[in-house]
């Protein structure tokens, strides 16, 4: 019985070391994209997330030194996610014949009016005085935006100066739209002013 068990405990210990990270790190960032949507920024801190993930102060340190590599990593983190995704139903989508700006759009929605986005917003304001994390928030977004233009340029067979200006107001108008649901939840209103975006982006991409 003892070798058996013996046996069983060194089994487990031969779990890769890249795997053991790879968990660890996946743990760290799942609760901190959770901590930013329960309690906010402020209110999010080192402490609150290795207690969260059930993590000692120094794992979480060892895989990230400061608060902002542990949260906008935590961002990247839901933004590959998401990506990933957004690319299959997408995919999906166009399979069924769907009008391809128009999927688009309805998928950028989606993404947007996810709560799971009220993480980014917590950011977004924050880095406002944060020259730490504004830096790093610069770098995710124009990083998120060339990965929705590609996929965009693909869709619409077409990388113009126009189709980045096309793809640029929709991430603004989508941002707007994803800050005032934090105020007014009226889907229904929110429903009609994307189907009049996707009319015009048509518009201006004819």
């Amino acid at each position: 019985m003892k070798k058996a068990g013996t046996g069983a405990a060194t089994k487990r210990e031969r779990v890769p070391q890249a795997e053991r990270r790879r968990i660890t790190r996946g743990k760290l960032l799942d609760a901190t994209i959770e901590s930013l949507i329960d309690i906010g920024y402020p209110r999010t801190t080192t402490v609150e997330v290795g207690e969260r993930a059930g993590l000692s102060r120094g794992a979480q340190l060892h895989h990230f030194p400061s608060k902002a590599d542990l949260l906008v990593a935590a961002i990247e983190h839901l933004a590959d996610e998401r990506s990933k995704e957004f690319e299959a139903e997408l995919g999906a989508r166009l399979e069924r014949g769907d009008e391809p700006v128009d999927a688009m759009v309805d998928m950028l929605w989606m993404m947007f009016s996810d709560p799971l986005y009220w993480a980014v917003i917590e950011l977004m304001v924050a880095a406002r005085t944060d020259s730490e994390l504004l830096e790093k928030i610069e770098t995710f977004e124009r990083s998120l935006g060339g990965r929705i233009y590609k996929a965009f340029k693909q869709l619409a067979g077409r990388g113009d100066r126009e189709a980045k200006t096309a793809v640029e107001m929709t991430l603004y108008f989508m941002r707007g739209l994803a800050m005032e649901r934090i105020f007014r939840k009226k889907d229904a209103h929110y429903d009609q002013l994307v189907e009049r975006w996707k009319k015009q982006l048509r518009g201006m991409l004819s």
